[in-house]
Order: structure tokens, then C-alpha cells, then sequence
């Protein structure tokens, strides 16, 4: 019989948690809130918001570029946002993203 596959294991690109603001953009309305987690793949967000999946937001995060995609789960304090980026893209993000981890380790240090 298969193991069935955690969460983690499913994911493309390795999560960074992190805690930095946020807005999120969606039908004509912007959202205040706190980033969670972030991967090249997609985000988490902390957001008091009533937003339903499929839908397009746009996320203006601190010390990030701004971010587009889609809502992929509605969340009990918020929603994951699941990007729609290229490869090059990708690659140029996750540079990004381990500058913040690396920059969150040595705070933490």
C-alpha cells in the first residue's frame, strides 16, 4: 500500500514563513493584513477578508515586488494565493524569498 503524502511533501517549492504586511487587492477592494508563509509557488495570508477561491488578487508585500494570482483555499484567518508565474519568474522570486530567510536567520542569531 502507498504512504499518502503530507502537505509538505506534495509542494514544488519550499515555504519561508515569514510576518510582514500586506495588501491584497481584489474586485475593486484592498485588504490589510499579514503575509504568513511564502514559496515560489504561492503565499499565505493573514487577511479579515470575504474572498472566494478562483478569485484574482493582486499583493503588494513589504521588501517584495508586487505579486499576482489567484485564490487557492479560503482559510480560517485569511487565504493561500497560488501564483501564475513563469520559469523565469520563478527562479528570480525564490532569490527573493531566501534573501528574506537568510535576513530572518540572522535576527534570529
Amino acid at each position: 500500500m502507498a504512504k499518502a503524502e503530507s502537505g509538505s511533501e506534495k509542494r514544488r517549492h519550499p515555504r519561508v514563513r515569514v510576518d510582514k504586511p500586506v495588501r491584497a487587492k481584489a474586485e475593486g477592494r484592498e485588504h490589510s493584513g499579514s503575509l504568513t508563509d511564502i514559496s515560489a509557488g504561492g503565499a499565505a495570508l493573514r487577511v479579515t477578508a470575504e474572498i472566494d477561491e478562483e478569485t484574482e488578487v493582486e499583493l503588494d508585500i513589504e521588501d517584495l515586488r508586487d505579486l499576482s494570482g489567484r485564490v487557492a483555499r479560503v482559510l480560517d484567518d485569511g487565504f493561500a494565493v497560488e501564483f501564475e508565474l513563469d520559469e523565469d519568474e520563478e527562479d528570480s522570486l525564490v532569490a527573493e524569498i531566501m534573501g528574506i530567510h537568510d535576513a530572518i536567520r540572522s535576527e534570529e542569531t
